[in-house]
């Protein structure tokens, strides 16, 4: 027979496209090829168990020991607070909330914010944006389908457009000054992720600012026309387009460091009577100089997959010391009695994993336990009821 095979292959044309008689090609590499009975897996199952049960206790230590969190439920149902709550959108109700740390917790300590009974996950909320217009496109309002059912607001078209973008956390949280414990005031900056602030967001196309000269004079203009049209000729003494507006900077992170607080400046918006853009939206916490830059609003795009979730609001570069009180004072925006939901303000530590190991340590030792139990399952219908291996040499292969 095989040669028989071999004048066959000789006779076929140089043409042929048979792969050669070699085993790599002809898929004849020996291989392990193991008899999967019942004792192989059980106890296979019986050590995938016990390792998975033991990284779940391992994650659990680490959480433990490394990181360590404080949360305190300012608004909604069975809040802690009573003179925080609200029951409508952008009430700018202030209160002040309190935080013992009862650990000692290393530099940087994160601030974050839960939101609970909030679906981001939504299907039709997950839609209702337009990704070219957070890069900066201004589009018309007939090329915003995406954006349904929240394009405009009055004769206005919202920029950027769209459910996420408009129902952004606008809760403003400050952390006071409490003398030797606190020495740096809580930084905004480097809270979104470096890939999302280079690539998917920018400032809309023709936007341009500039500080104007510190004198009176150019100041006192400004001042004059802070929400509305300054003077062309400010506008070109700035090197900023006719139909300018003016702004005196607020200055920090706020205005990402880009000018001081109380200086003077310009900014320039095409369509400012055609769109409304996103610091007239949210004035309290968008500055027009940085607008869909702005960090607050970067980490609120990036969607919560379940219905509670947290996002970082800040950090604290210093060390906390046991017994520190932590005060913030929150200016009450974001309305959660709407739908039902709960605010609340979390400190934590993170470790090399994250800060909220809770889930991924109880995936583990959930996962650990169930294979656990399926093998002691497995184990015990052989011993009580143990069906016989047939005959292996019949599985043999002269092949």
């Amino acid at each position: 027979i095989s040669r028989v095979k071999k004048v066959v292959m000789e006779s076929e044309p140089k043409s042929s496209r048979r792969p050669p008689r070699e085993p790599w090609r002809q898929q004849e590499i020996p291989a392990f090829r193991p008899l999967i009975t019942r004792d192989v897996v059980t106890r296979t199952f019986f050590v995938v168990g016990v390792i998975s049960m033991a990284m779940g206790w391992i994650l659990k230590g680490v959480e433990r020991s490394d990181v360590f969190q404080k949360k305190v439920q300012y608004d909604g149902s069975g809040a802690d607070l009573d003179d925080c709550k609200i029951t409508e959108a952008n009430a700018g109700r202030v209160c002040n909330v309190t935080i013992t740390i009862d650990h000692k917790m290393p530099a940087p300590v994160y601030v974050y914010y839960e939101i609970e009974n909030f679906y981001q996950n939504h299907q039709r909320y997950v839609t209702s944006l337009d990704s070219d217009q957070l890069l900066g496109q201004n589009k018309k309002k007939d090329d915003l389908g995406s954006c349904t059912p929240l394009k405009r607001n009055g004769s206005k078209i919202l920029s950027p457009c769209g459910l996420v973008a408009n129902s952004m956390f606008n809760d403003v949280i400050r952390l006071r000054d409490e003398g030797d414990d606190v020495k740096s005031p809580m930084r905004e900056s480097k809270i979104a992720w470096r890939s999302d602030r280079k690539q998917k967001f920018a400032q809309p196309n023709h936007f341009d600012w500039a500080t104007v000269d510190d004198d009176d004079f150019h100041n006192n203009n400004v001042t004059q026309c802070l929400g509305s049209r300054c003077p062309d000729w400010l506008c070109r003494d700035a090197g900023v387009h006719v139909g300018c507006r003016g702004y005196v900077c607020r200055g920090g992170d706020f205005d990402d460091h880009k000018c001081d607080e109380g200086q003077h400046a310009v900014f320039y918006y095409r369509g400012f009577d055609y769109y409304q853009f996103l610091y007239e939206t949210f004035p309290e916490i968008i500055s027009p100089i940085v607008g869909q830059e702005n960090e607050h609003f970067i980490v609120w795009m990036r969607l919560a997959g379940l219905s509670t979730f947290q996002k970082l609001y800040g950090r604290i570069t210093d060390t906390l010391k046991e017994g520190t009180d932590l005060t913030f004072t929150i200016t009450n925006n974001f309305n959660v009695d709407s739908f039902d939901g709960k605010k609340s303000i979390v400190v934590s530590t993170s470790s090399t994993l994250g800060a909220n190991l809770s889930v991924l340590w109880a995936t583990w030792l959930g996962f650990g336990v169930a294979t656990f139990l399926f093998a002691t399952a497995l184990f015990a219908k052989g011993k009580l009821a143990p069906r016989h291996l047939g005959d292996t040499a019949f599985l043999a292969s002269d092949s």
